[in-house]
């Protein structure tokens, strides 16, 4: 048998979504997806269910004879394993990296990421438009008094948080002209653990949303190269250009600042000045708004809680889980609302984050930035129609970070 590869026989699996698919016979198998979509083709290894326990050991520790010898599972069947991986570019290594060159290289050739989150509200501008427009109008107004600095939103998608994203945007009512946008996104599936920016724009069914090259050169100044450390986790990230059809509806297509920003309670994996914390990333931000001419606004893109068997609890979702889970949203949102943020972060901390809020980073971040007082305009949970199984519950909230 041929030398197998170094990083076939030690093989390290990239982050996959698994998604049930049937065959013609109704067979069920599972689709491994590419958040990142690095072949770019959208195309999907599909395995047998029970194979898939053996893709959690694949951690770069093992060699194929060793997860062979624990689980009982052939070798043969091990190394087509991880060749169907590697070919698709979910196994870390030489074939990863190309395609991730590649996949860069048409974000540069193009001057824009693209996602399917952008398409969200509509596949071409009128359409995003009107649904947009039909959200806002159903929403009630908040009656905000004072100047609103930024806003937390959500970043799941449409139909289970349309109606709190409407509450979001609402808030600004006539108030619209803004210079830039600073969008705080959350890392869900990418590598780095640090701040992750992008130098390029997003595209949208508006067009390309351009970055602000002028601000991204003051923060370059102050932090370097670091800023855009993993700067191809933004392909499969959906948290920045999901808001895109809101800003556009509401504000046009100003020129946004990109930032994927984690949680200040997770400590960077190596603290070897490769990557930029989280306190860097807050430090820079105010003084580069500050410097800036024009008015910033800043969008936390944020969720909250996610809870349910698709999340690794074991009883479905139902009415009393359902209180429960927007019990304890309500008494952290009070923390959040009182404008302290290390008493959120303790109480995070203490109660071990264990409804999953999944952007602890970006929200404490943009209060941090903005210096504003959260108002919440509206708390929400994804309704029971969209998930009758119960398999999941995801909430999140509208907030307004008002000037003080």
């Amino acid at each position: 048998m041929d030398q197998i590869p170094a990083h076939r026989d030690r093989p390290h699996v990239r982050q996959f979504i698994p998604i049930a698919v049937e065959n013609a016979e109704k067979k069920v198998f599972l689709a491994l997806s590419d958040p990142a979509n690095l072949r770019g083709d959208g195309n999907s290894p599909v395995i047998p269910p029970e194979l898939l326990p053996l893709l959690s050991i694949f951690q770069g520790e093992q060699t194929i004879d060793q997860i062979s010898e624990a689980t009982g599972a052939p070798k043969e069947i091990l190394l087509q394993l991880v060749t169907v991986l590697d070919e698709a570019g979910l196994l870390w290594g030489p074939n990863c990296d190309r395609l991730e060159k590649e996949a860069m290289d048409r974000v540069r050739e193009s001057g824009a990421f693209s996602t399917n989150a952008a398409d969200a509200a509509g596949q071409d501008a009128a359409e995003a438009t009107e649904r947009i427009r039909e959200m806002l109008a159903a929403a009630e107004d908040p009656e905000l008094e004072g100047e609103i600095l930024g806003i937390v939103a959500p970043h799941l998608d449409y139909v289970r948080g349309g109606k709190t994203y409407a509450a979001a945007y609402k808030a600004f009512g006539t108030d619209t002209k803004v210079d830039r946008i600073v969008i705080l996104g959350t890392n869900h599936f990418g590598a780095g653990d640090g701040v992750v920016m992008s130098r390029f724009g997003f595209n949208s069914p508006f067009g390309i949303f351009k970055a602000d090259a002028a601000f991204l050169d003051s923060l370059h100044k102050k932090l370097g190269d670091r800023l855009f450390k993993d700067e191809v986790d933004h392909l499969g990230e959906h948290s920045i250009s999901i808001q895109l059809p809101w800003i556009h509806t509401v504000f046009g297509n100003v020129p946004i600042v990109a930032a994927l920003v984690p949680s200040p309670l997770v400590p960077l994996l190596s603290d070897d000045g490769a990557r930029v914390s989280f306190d860097e990333i807050v430090a820079a931000l105010q003084t580069s708004i500050a410097e800036a001419p024009g008015r910033t606004l800043v969008i936390a893109s944020a969720d909250l809680s996610h809870v349910g068997p698709q999340f690794g609890d074991e009883t479905p979702i139902g009415g009393e889980i359902r209180k429960q889970v927007e019990s304890y949203d309500r008494s952290l949102l009070a923390t959040y609302l009182e404008g302290n943020i290390q008493s959120f972060l303790h109480k995070v901390t203490r109660d071990r984050n264990h409804q999953r809020w999944c952007s602890i980073g970006n929200m404490t971040a943009a209060k941090i930035v903005t210096g504003g007082l959260p108002e919440l305009c509206e708390y929400s949970q994804s309704p029971v129609e969209s998930d009758p199984q119960g398999n999941a519950l995801v909430s999140s909230a509208a907030l307004a970070l008002m000037k003080v």
